[in-house]
């Protein structure tokens, strides 16, 4: 699972980064939203690593991929209009994803049937 993980992201940062180069304007978006993918990256990476219910690691995995599309998307909005509260909202967001996967790998045990 790790490995699809790494390849979705890698896609991601790659269309994001490729449309910079495509689309001048948006170039200094492509490097912020770049980092998003690679933040929400990583925090996958680190669902798939502990040891917690199949549920909560599907659950934890669907908000991260929610949580990077709306970062990009207010990050987007942040260079195209210049007003500094969709920035602000883009990093409540992520913090507020990086609390989400921190309370679901904590609080989620195994499922004790398999053992995990």
């Amino acid at each position: 699972m790790k490995i699809i993980l790494i390849a979705v992201f890698a896609v991601a940062v790659g269309l994001v980064l490729l449309a910079g180069v495509v689309y001048p304007q948006v170039n200094e978006w492509s490097y912020w939203a770049a980092g998003v993918c690679v933040l929400h990256g990583l925090l996958s990476l680190i669902v798939a690593s502990v040891k917690m219910a199949d549920a909560g690691r599907i659950s934890a995995w669907c908000w991260q991929g929610i949580s990077t599309i709306l970062c990009v998307g207010l990050l987007l909005t942040y260079f195209l209009k210049q007003e500094g509260g969709w920035l602000l909202a883009a990093a409540v967001l992520a913090g507020f994803t990086l609390l989400v996967t921190l309370v679901l790998s904590m609080v989620l045990k195994p499922d004790s049937a398999t053992g995990r």
